[in-house]
């Protein structure tokens, strides 16, 4: 979930929490001022017909026997009278107009009329009917109110926080473009913000520091790869003239061979090594449209006796020329690497199956069991010697310069490398 979606849902549930718990409040407190206000007019109908009970002869009795619309007179006795508690409910009363049952609110006490001595119940009632549809009206209100600031508060909290945010978002997208080769920083977005202008300042700090770092690494690779060829070619072409003197002294050869194959293993990381380098630095500028069907042809083509000493099985395939804007060489250093692989992991008697497309190239040789971390540095087969465990890795680095994909899996007891572009 982004940040700013975070913040506006956290923002909204507080908010919806507090506005419902205030509108429950505000709801009960108006329920409870409309019931007041008819429990107070109910109470001064009482006061008025005990006023007029009490001073006028026959007014109790004139109203038990003509029952008048909000009111009930009932006779009861003195004990009755006693025990009853004055009380204010909310119930239902028929009425013959409506020929149905209305929520009333009802006042019910009982008094002593003063002109005969006699005890009677009274029942005052008001229609609730009116104070429905406020009511009503008034949780509608509510719902209305609390759905409109809702959304204001949403829509606002998403200006408010996005505004606020932008220099953040401007800070992510630059770091996802940035590459430590590049050696250059890139500017930082404008913020008055304290946290985000620290952060913007850590960051820095924290990319010149890196790029120091990688700089004096890939500087001290290519000093020391240059700087070991010289010795190596010496050393090398010495050890081969030792060879050729002492070629007739068995045990002399036999060292002499071995210690010329470990600088030959050695040349060549160095090698490696410095093409990583120059990868890795955009030295290849040259771009051109490559034919790597023709191209991976050529390679093929050189490591025939190879195959033919392992009895590989070749069978290529292709539908359509396959064609990628690149540096050739780095193309053909890329297939090469590929095939090479493709050939030293193979069993002897194996098969490898070339096929190209339009968009894409599979080379898939056979195998045992999967491999993992295949484009790793110096991820190597143990069993081969003479295996820099760099070749893959080069792979890799060329595919990231260009639109190209490269992946690996197994299946069917084949090693499958799929160069899409």
């Amino acid at each position: 979930m982004k940040l700013i979606n975070h913040l506006i849902l956290r923002i909204t549930v507080g908010f919806t929490v507090v506005m419902l718990f205030w509108g429950a409040v505000y709801f009960f407190l108006q329920m409870k001022e409309i019931h007041d206000g008819n429990d107070e007019g109910l109470t001064n109908l009482k006061q008025e017909f005990i006023a007029k009970a009490n001073a006028v002869g026959g007014f109790v009795e004139n109203m038990e026997r003509e029952t008048p619309l909000n009111l009930i007179v009932k006779e009861i006795s003195r004990e009755e009278a006693e025990k009853m508690v004055e009380n204010f409910s909310t119930t239902t009363v028929y009425f013959a107009t409506e020929l149905e049952k209305e929520e009333v609110r009802m006042l019910t006490t009982a008094f002593r009329c003063e002109q005969n001595g006699k005890f009677f119940q009274l029942q005052f009632f008001t229609s609730t009917v009116e104070s429905d549809d406020l009511i009503k009206n008034m949780l509608y209100l509510l719902l209305g109110l609390w759905v409109t600031l809702s959304l204001t508060i949403i829509i606002i909290s998403k200006i408010i926080i996005f505004r606020a945010n932008k220099p953040f978002y401007e800070l992510l997208d630059k770091l996802k473009n940035f590459r430590l080769d590049t050696n250059k920083i890139f500017d930082f977005p404008q913020t008055e913000i304290k946290e985000y202008a620290q952060l913007n300042r850590s960051v820095e700090e924290l990319l010149k520091k890196n790029i120091d770092i990688f700089t004096e690494q890939k500087q001290f690779i290519e000093n020391t790869s240059h700087e070991l060829q010289t010795p190596l070619a010496i050393v090398i072409a010495k050890l081969e003239m030792l060879l050729e003197k002492y070629q007739n002294n068995e045990y002399l050869s036999t060292e002499i061979a071995a210690a010329l194959n470990t600088l030959n293993r050695m040349k060549r990381l160095n090698s490696n090594l410095l093409l990583l380098s120059k990868i890795k630095n955009n030295l290849f500028t040259d771009i051109a449209e490559v034919d790597l069907q023709r191209v991976l042809e050529g390679v093929v083509a050189d490591f025939e006796e190879i195959i033919a000493c392992k009895n590989i099985t070749v069978v290529s395939t292709y539908s359509i020329s396959a064609t990628v804007r690149m540096n050739r060489d780095l193309a053909h250093i890329l297939l090469t690497n590929l095939v090479k692989n493709a050939v030293a992991h193979n069993r002897t008697g194996g098969q490898i199956i070339i096929s190209g497309k339009a968009n894409s190239i599979t080379i898939a040789n056979s195998g045992t069991t999967a491999a993992t971390n295949v484009f790793s540095r110096y991820q190597r087969d143990a069993n081969d010697e003479n295996s820099s465990g760099l070749g893959l890795s080069i792979v890799k680095s060329i595919a990231d310069l260009y639109p190209v994909d490269i992946n690996y899996h197994f299946e069917n007891g084949l090693h499958i490398f799929k160069i899409t572009f």
